[in-house]
């Protein structure tokens, strides 16, 4: 398994959440337009965009650059990384043991997607299996 994925404009945002979900299982990466920022804020639900289709199909800002998504890479700086490059809401999500989902929230945005990933594990989180 690779030890970093790449996020360009021509990949399928179904393949980025398949490769996140392999490499951080207790992990989800939900990408969302971006007017869905304020809309969470406000407590409402997410529309999230449609995942058969490109990055470069569903973003909102065509700066040149990509993601690199590696363990050791804060949360929140890849959250922000996808507003900045892509102009897409992104956000980090876990399944408790009971099912419920959460975001990350502020405690979980200050640790890396590894750190967070072992510690959703032994939370007894449950694994986030892509379909």
């Amino acid at each position: 398994m690779a030890t970093e994925i790449s996020v360009t404009g021509n990949k399928k945002v179904e393949t980025l959440a398949r490769e996140f979900n392999e490499k951080y299982p207790f992990l989800r990466l939900t990408i969302c337009p971006m007017s869905d920022k304020e809309t969470v804020a406000a407590g409402g639900s997410i529309s999230k965009v449609d995942y058969s289709q490109t990055i470069a199909k569903v973003r909102t800002k065509n700066n040149p650059g990509s993601i690199t998504i590696t363990g050791n890479k804060l949360i929140r700086t890849l959250e922000r990384e996808f507003e900045e490059i892509f102009g897409l809401y992104a956000q980090v999500c876990y399944t408790t043991a009971e099912g419920k989902r959460f975001y990350t929230g502020e405690k979980g945005d200050a640790m890396t997607l590894s750190a967070f990933n072992r510690k959703c594990e032994a939370d007894g989180c449950k694994k986030d299996e892509w379909k």
